[in-house]
């Protein structure tokens, strides 16, 4: 859904592993460029000292003819079971959402963090949802 009303994307692609790119017919690609991982070192509300982390560099490059609106993109991570996985918020993980709209020929990037412990990083799924006109870019496989 996306303004109250059921999207009907037109443009799809087929999922790829952790270490590949979902790439639609009309030049548009998504990526995983990179991943780290990390502990929560802050303190206060809604903090989680000692929480393990893994950190996501997504980009998105636009090879169509078209700009594409960022500003609604969603990030889901997923576990071996299918159980989402918490966003992590937290200060040190340095997060930096989707926004705005991103020109033909331009290339995004966004950093996502996600409580992943150590021994859930083998075998996990990242759906990005970023318009209304693609599927949503489905990774599947290992974080490292």
């Amino acid at each position: 859904m996306r303004d109250g009303k059921v999207s009907k994307p037109t443009q799809t692609a087929e999922p790829a592993s952790t270490s590949g790119a979902v790439s639609y017919q009309d030049s548009v690609k998504v990526e995983i460029a990179d991943v780290s991982f990390d502990k929560e070192t802050s303190e206060g509300p809604g903090s989680f000292p000692g929480r393990e982390y893994a950190r996501l560099t997504i980009t998105i490059t636009n090879g169509s003819d078209d700009a594409i609106d960022l500003g609604t993109a969603v990030l889901t991570l997923l576990d071996a079971d299918g159980t989402p996985l918490t966003k992590v918020y937290a200060a040190d993980a340095e997060t930096v959402d989707f926004a705005g709209a991103l020109k033909p020929g331009a290339t995004a990037k966004a950093y996502y963090a996600f409580a992943v412990p150590t021994d859930a990083r083998s075998e996990i799924t990242l759906v990005v949802d970023f318009d209304a006109i693609h599927t949503s870019a489905v990774f599947r496989g290992g974080l490292s």
